[in-house]
């Protein structure tokens, strides 16, 4: 292993440690990763679609990071990361504290732990690669957690677009689930686009004109 990558790796190690204030392993997990050619972080995975399993090409931990959201990462000998982050702001209260990460879509994220005090925060990086600057938007389908801040449940599909934040450009789309039942989403589009499509196709079949039926003969 070269200087240059042992020390990157050295680095995304401490900065694992920071980001995850506790983390233990996961009872079960799995990932299911699609990037674009042209993916800088993306074309770390081996493949263009990788699905990865806890206990078989690695193992996954999870925690809290500084943000009060959900840092897990994926130990394959390549370290992987997969942050995720509410605004800090809370506009209820005028305060800016951190905002505990919860169920719900989180648009126009960009690059944990450096994300405005108004924005979401999201960072998929390993093997040596990561973005300076990245847009993104990721959908937290299940979290739960426990009474000493542990995260006992964690599932969310994302899209990280390469050094841009006005998502545009190669990305890299996953679905993630820790402990959690619900399947791995192999469509990469937001939910919002999701049930819009489920809606043109309902509207399609509603105004598709009938075929007429003649009468049979007497």
């Amino acid at each position: 292993m070269s200087k240059t990558k042992g020390l990157a790796l050295l680095c995304f190690g401490l900065y694992l440690a920071a980001s995850q204030s506790y983390a233990a392993l996961a009872t079960s997990g799995s990932v299911f990763l699609w990037a674009e050619p042209g993916s800088w972080v993306g074309g770390g995975i081996g493949a263009e679609r990788v699905t990865w399993t806890h206990g078989v090409e690695g193992i996954f931990s999870v925690g809290r990071n500084s943000d009060q959201g959900v840092s897990v990462s994926f130990d394959d000998q390549s370290w992987w990361s997969f942050q995720f982050a509410a605004p800090t702001y809370d506009p209820l209260t005028n305060t800016n504290n951190g905002v505990e990460l919860s169920i719900g879509f989180y648009d126009l994220a960009t690059r944990f732990p450096f994300n405005s005090p108004t924005r979401p925060g999201f960072s998929f990086s390993g093997n040596g690669r990561g973005n300076n600057r990245l847009g993104a938007w990721f959908n937290v389908l299940e979290v739960v957690y426990g009474p000493n801040n542990e995260v006992l449940k964690f599932a969310a599909d994302f899209r990280q677009f390469d050094e841009s934040e006005d998502m545009s450009g190669p990305s890299t789309y996953g679905s993630l689930r820790i402990n959690s039942d619900i399947p791995l989403n192999p469509v990469p589009v937001p939910p919002a686009l999701a049930l819009l499509g489920t809606c043109l196709a309902f509207l399609v079949r509603a105004v598709k004109p009938q075929r007429s039926r003649r009468p049979a003969n007497p």
